[in-house]
């Protein structure tokens, strides 16, 4: 149920293409749109979702901005300024993704989020309602 090491760089790589094809315009405004399900557009396009280990339950959108716009482009756009950095970073983060057995990177780590691949939907999350019983 995991998402494959092999799946984690290949979403990589599709993020980025994606990335680029739209101009990281269309890319942002797709991302805003598909982190309320745990997904990013790459994460979208094959199938998998970010699961928090906590509750189980797919990240919502706050957690999903935090994973991706907060940890990984501040700190990639940080290190990137200082190119040899920004090597360093992406070789620490795939020894990381390759040394433990829940295919985590850095910002997993740091958040406890795995992501896994989920092709017919199963831990896509349950809309709230938006007033309580009773009100």
């Amino acid at each position: 149920m995991l998402a494959s090491r092999g799946q984690r760089f290949g979403a990589l790589f599709l993020e980025l293409l994606l990335a680029v094809v739209t101009l990281l315009i269309g890319w942002l405004i797709w991302s805003l749109i598909v982190y309320a399900r745990g997904q990013s557009p790459a994460k979208q396009v094959l199938k998998m979702r970010v699961i928090r280990l906590e509750s189980r339950c797919s990240a919502d959108w706050g957690w999903m901005a935090l994973r991706e716009l907060v940890l990984k482009a501040a700190v990639i756009f940080f290190l990137a300024g200082v190119f040899l950095l920004g090597i360093i970073w992406v070789i620490v983060n795939g020894i990381v993704l390759l040394n433990n057995d829940r295919n985590q990177t850095v910002w997993d780590k740091m958040l406890k989020t795995v992501v896994i691949s989920d092709p017919h939907n199963l831990f896509k999350p349950v809309p709230q309602a938006r007033y309580p019983q009773g009100s």
